[in-house]
């Protein structure tokens, strides 16, 4: 009868696995100097590249500021930006901080956009856009206009822009010049101003004021005597359709009261002078 052969008993030496920890801690604080090391030469070496390259920008004689030209197409004039900038000639081109030189020219209420651009040696280039008035707006029933462009930003009064559409209806605390007011009917009332001026048709509709203290739609005083109704949407859809009916009632010798664009259907309900409703 066979012996049957005991199993092997395995030993783990505790040597052994104390001398393979102490060897992964060296290892890895081989690897941890290493990366150190490198970190601390690659930011020697960027510190050392900023410090060259502000020797040769924005420490060079070279590129001292000589020449500031700013142009704008509005009736601001350019020492006025000059100052709000705070610029000088004498500075470093290439140590002027431009976001903050357009952030603080954008702060001016009448700004719209601002561009600036180094010519190398010595000039500053620099082009504004101001915003463009399309109409007046009454803010309050108590209070004097302002004017508003055509993003709905509020602007100063001009003697010029007392001419210009008055949009009432709103009821506000307090408004000022540089804020902006975003409301469906103010957004309508100036899309139509646009589709107005874009399409040339000044010469046949003419817009005295607008009422937009109605939710679902805006009112406008059109050519002095007719009142027009608009929904608040399809604003350049709805202006063509106005120019069909002005034309219309022209050609039928008809003197309109009041217009309905409201409706989607294909007849537009209008009246006349004197009392009447028909459709157009």
């Amino acid at each position: 009868m066979a012996r049957r052969r005991k199993p092997t008993k395995v030993y783990y030496s505790k040597t052994r696995s104390k001398t393979a920890k102490k060897m992964v801690v060296r290892r890895g604080l081989v690897v941890l100097l290493l990366t150190a090391t490198a970190l601390a030469l690659l930011l020697g070496i960027f510190l050392g590249l900023k410090y060259a390259g502000s020797l040769f920008l924005s420490r060079n004689p070279k590129f001292e500021l000589k020449n500031i030209n700013i142009t704008s197409d509005g009736r601001l004039p350019p020492e006025f930006f000059c100052e709000r900038a705070g610029l000088k000639v004498g500075e470093n081109l290439f140590a002027l901080d431009f976001d903050m030189l357009r952030k603080k020219l954008e702060e001016v209420p009448l700004v719209e956009s601002v561009a600036i651009e180094r010519k190398l040696p010595d000039t500053l280039n620099i082009k504004i856009i101001e915003r463009v008035a399309m109409a007046q707006i009454r803010w309050n029933p108590r209070a004097l206009p302002f004017l508003l462009d055509g993003h709905g930003v509020i602007l100063p009064m001009t003697r010029s822009g007392q001419a210009l559409p008055l949009i009432e209806g709103l009821k506000l605390e307090k408004v000022r010049p540089g804020d902006r007011i975003e409301r469906p009917g103010i957004t309508q009332c100036l899309d139509i101003l646009a589709a107005a001026d874009q399409l040339g048709l000044g010469s046949q509709v003419a817009f005295a004021s607008f009422d937009i203290r109605y939710p679902d739609f805006v009112t406008a005083i059109v050519n002095g005597e007719i009142t027009v109704r608009f929904p608040l949407h399809s604003g350049r859809e709805k202006l063509i359709r106005l120019v069909s009916v002005l034309q219309i009632a022209k050609e039928q010798g008809r003197r309109l009261k009041t217009v309905d664009l409201t409706p989607d259907g294909r007849n537009v309900p209008a009246t006349d002078y004197p009392a009447g409703t028909t459709s157009l």
